[in-house]
């Protein structure tokens, strides 16, 4: 007891008590602060446990500090020990200036690691939805949760999410959030700021469980600003009636929220359809590859899609799936074959239910990107789009088709850049391709926000680093759109977009060095071409632009008007009868005005 008495003599003597006292108030208010200034930075609450990890880990420092020293009006000293006269306590030794370093950085480290933990946050949470006003028609299906006994079953959980986003976005009233950031949501955020952080005004949660061919779905509508439950329902069905349930799903959601249903719209909501489980199960299995996008997982989901519309040759959903699979293989270096198998698929599909806008959007993709029909292009795409307003990728590729038609759709082309962000708000994809349109209507500090926007929220995403650079190149700002471009250096596919900007940039020889090595490869038409357009050396830039036109790289109708931004190539007559003979518009009109 006398040992424990004299320890508790020693803290109250060396001021530990009182400091703790100072210290427990200090951290209460830090996070009532807190609590209170977050929201208005855009904040979420949840990363108020960053201020008590703070808080945590200052404790132990604070207590040490108080321990080993004293503040006094002639500044820091060190506390003397029980024995020690105070007034022969000099200043202080090369060990205490040793801890107090010690304390220092540690304190000087979690302010920053938090305050950095925050800003991140922040941006995370508040990235372009919040900047607009969020629709009370908007609504985000957040991932269902698999409940399944087999816990390989997952597929058809994530099948069931996706279809429900188709079914729900059948309603055009609706503006319903891409699947893809849906899967982007951190799970540790409240439902307010998903709400923030998707710019939608309701969220759908709930999960499936498969046994055999019974399938049991539970789904909850909630407000997001308010966390308040509108409605909830559990489903019991067999998979061949997936379909119907699904509608059923998308036509109580659409009543509860209270949004006008076209009688076109109703009708398709309460088409009777069954589908034979195995052949379902077949298909939402490649669609889960598919939705992988890899190639190597586009090849694995054709070929298991592929086998499925051999076992069952009726089933436009497969065909549309091997559609949009092949499209996916053919929007690369090495298109090959992919777009007519694409085509053909697409048709198939569209025999056997001609309301299948993923078959529509492969269509326009195999118009836009390998026949160059650019007028059936637009047609197909608006059709899919008309089938579901809340397809991304029809709005993507209706976007870059008004991109390549010039400056006369450059309103049209922005317009559909910014829907795809509105229903894709977390992917750094539509983030990044939209500021290369931007860049391209020579508004480059929107483009510098945006691909920097993309780079945040995937440092690793090569294109936020395309796009940064291509748009700094623009400016003249050769420095930092080098450095940009230097990002991409390790990544195999993106290694060659430093060539361009080396050549924008003055350095002749070290784009010449970078289109050398590429001429050993295949598949690097496009690279070659734009390295030697900005060059302005025309025989070599013509012949990689014949190869690219004899190859069908998806990209060629760009070479001619987009891409090119040096005036000896934009003057050459002959890239004038290539636009010409595809009625692009006059390379020369793309040039932005300095």
């Amino acid at each position: 007891m006398s040992k424990l008495k004299n320890l508790l003599t020693e803290l109250r003597r060396r001021h530990v008590f009182r400091m703790t006292a100072i210290y427990i108030v200090g951290a209460w208010v830090a996070v009532q602060v807190a609590s209170e200034a977050f929201p208005a930075f855009n904040i979420p609450e949840s990363a108020i446990g960053y201020v008590w990890l703070a808080a945590v880990i200052g404790f132990p420092v604070a207590v040490l500090f108080s321990w080993k020293f004293d503040v006094t009006v002639a500044g820091i000293r060190r506390t003397p020990a029980a024995h020690e006269d105070v007034t022969v306590v000099g200043s202080l030794t090369r060990t205490d200036y040793l801890v107090l370093a010690a304390l220092g950085l540690v304190t000087l480290f979690t302010a920053l690691g938090v305050g950095q933990r925050l800003v991140e946050v922040q941006v995370e949470t508040g990235r372009a939805p919040t900047t607009r006003v969020i629709a009370p028609n908007s609504i985000a299906i957040l991932p269902l949760e698999n409940l399944s006994p087999n816990p390989d079953d997952g597929y058809f959980a994530a099948g069931v999410h996706s279809a429900l986003i188709a079914s729900l976005s059948k309603v055009t009233a609706l503006m319903v959030t891409s699947r893809r950031s849906t899967l982007a949501v951190r799970p540790e955020l409240t439902v307010p700021e998903i709400g923030r952080q998707l710019g939608v005004a309701k969220l759908v949660e709930g999960s499936v469980q498969m046994q055999g061919d019974h399938v049991k779905v539970i789904v909850q509508l909630i407000d997001a600003a308010s966390d308040l439950h509108l409605w909830a329902e559990t489903y019991e069905r067999d998979v061949s009636e997936i379909l119907d349930l699904q509608n059923e799903i998308a036509r109580t959601i659409a009543n509860i929220t209270k949004v006008r249903v076209t009688p076109r719209e109703q009708a398709a909501l309460a088409e009777s359809r069954s589908v034979h489980p195995e052949t379902y199960r077949g298909y939402l299995k490649g669609m889960y590859q598919l939705r992988q996008e890899t190639p190597g997982s586009d090849q694995r989901g054709i070929e298991i899609l592929e086998e499925v519309v051999r076992q069952d040759p009726t089933s436009a959903l497969a065909h549309a799936g091997v559609a949009i699979g092949y499209a996916n293989l053919a929007h690369s270096p090495y298109p090959g074959d992919a777009y007519p198998k694409a085509k053909a698929a697409a048709d198939r599909a569209l025999q056997l239910d001609s309301d299948l806008a993923e078959a529509h959007l492969a269509v326009g993709m195999y118009r836009f990107y390998y026949a160059w029909d650019f007028a059936g292009a637009e047609k197909a795409l608006k059709r899919a789009i008309e089938l579901n307003p809340s397809l991304t990728f029809a709005h993507y590729h209706l976007a870059w088709l008004y991109e390549v038609l010039g400056p006369e759709w450059e309103e049209e082309s922005l317009a559909e850049g910014e829907r795809t962000r509105e229903l894709d708000p977390l992917s750094p994809m539509m983030i990044a391709w939209l500021a290369t349109q931007y860049d391209d209507a020579c508004q480059y500090d929107e483009a510098v926000n945006l691909a920097r926007e993309a780079i945040r929220l995937d440092p690793e995403f090569p294109i936020g680093w395309y796009a940064l650079g291509n748009t700094y190149a623009a400016m003249g700002r050769f420095d930092e759109a080098i450095d940009a471009h230097k990002k991409l250096s390790e990544q195999e596919d993106w290694s060659w977009a430093i060539g361009p900007t080396y050549a924008a940039a003055g350095l002749e020889e070290k784009a010449r060095k970078i289109a050398a090595s590429l001429e050993q490869y295949p598949g690097t038409e496009w690279p070659l071409a734009l390295i030697y357009m900005e060059l302005g050396d025309s025989e070599p830039a013509f012949h990689w632009i014949a190869v690219a036109e004899s190859a069908r790289v998806p990209w060629y109708p760009a070479l001619l008007g987009w891409s090119p931004v040096h005036n000896v190539i934009a003057e050459d007559p002959r890239l004038l009868a290539r636009a010409a003979a595809l009625n692009l518009p006059d390379p020369q009109a793309m040039i932005c005005e300095d």
